[in-house]
């Protein structure tokens, strides 16, 4: 006999708007010159784009492989080969972030090889663009864990190997997906007024705070450059916001040696304490005589 369960939730859960490649996507759109590619029909692109625009009220870059029933049966490796040379002699992105949904999760395609292959095979052709992989599919995990999945792609395919000579006033800065851009600004004027330098991956704070270039621009415009993704591995120290950028802050550490500390979150006196604490300590400064009467009130 069928049991009706009455839902007790006091909230309505919508799928879309917590998805894995929605995630990916939004982290991608936090680096300068960027262009998120779903990898999948046209339907999950379409219900993203129009997130994204509802939500930030100006235009998101966001291509797809636009996948049909025949790609969907036989492969689509070359749908995924045709839409990154077509968005490399169309738009020139500095960053193509593939982002793989459920379509081909599910049927159980090779991209990380596809994409290989792709890099190979038109060296020439893709010259001064990264191609990077974030494996998210719709069915799994929810959009912090895309978030962090395309954090950590960017890392292990885009940041310099190996253990560099160290600049003593930079820092890497890993934001969780729940920080607005305001509260990144704000996190990077704290961190700005010990001195310091950071370079926050991915900062949407320069991309999608409403900036309104005075050209057409297909790609994004402003965050992250992919230079300073590059040399990552130079920063004296790492800081992650977030228990899921725990992945991201490890395969920083493991590629380059940068010490990671990671905050939960930077809500409340105590781990904001600890924040201003830990910049004082990597700075060699003072708390800076405007912050402190912040802490007093």
């Amino acid at each position: 006999m069928a049991r009706i369960l009455p839902q007790t939730k006091s909230a309505a859960v919508n799928p879309l708007k917590s998805s894995q490649p929605l995630g990916a996507a939004f982290a991608f759109l936090g680096v300068d010159g960027a262009m998120p590619l779903f990898h999948g029909s046209q339907g999950c692109t379409s219900f993203a784009l129009v997130l994204f625009v509802r939500h930030f009220k100006e235009t998101i870059p966001l291509q797809t492989t636009a996948m049909d029933e025949v790609a969907t049966i036989l492969g689509a490796a070359d749908h995924l080969e045709e839409a990154i040379l077509n968005l490399k002699n169309r738009t020139k992105p500095k960053l193509i972030g593939v982002c793989t949904t459920a379509l081909v999760e599910t049927r159980g395609e090779d991209c990380a090889s596809d994409i290989a292959n792709i890099k190979l095979k038109h060296t020439q052709e893709l010259a001064g663009t990264e191609v990077v992989l974030a494996n998210t599919p719709d069915f799994d995990g929810a959009i912090e864990e895309g978030w962090a999945k395309a954090v950590t792609a960017m890392i292990k395919g885009i940041t310099g190997s190996g253990e560099r000579a160290r600049q003593p006033k930079k820092i890497a800065i890993l934001p969780g997906c729940n920080l607005t851009v305001a509260d990144i600004e704000h996190m990077r004027d704290m961190v700005e007024s010990f001195g310091l330098k950071p370079v926050i991956l991915p900062d949407i704070s320069g991309s999608l705070d409403g900036t309104v270039p005075d050209r057409w621009v297909a790609t994004t415009y402003g965050g992250t450059s992919v230079e300073d993704i590059r040399e990552l591995g130079t920063a004296m120290q790492c800081i992650a916001i977030g228990e899921h950028m725990r992945r991201p802050a490890k395969a920083l550490h493991g590629l380059t040696g940068v010490p990671y500390v990671l905050f939960q979150s930077l809500t409340g006196l105590q781990d904001t304490d600890r924040f201003v604490s830990l910049l004082s300590a990597i700075s060699g400064a003072a708390v800076p005589a405007r912050v402190r009467p912040r802490r007093a009130q």
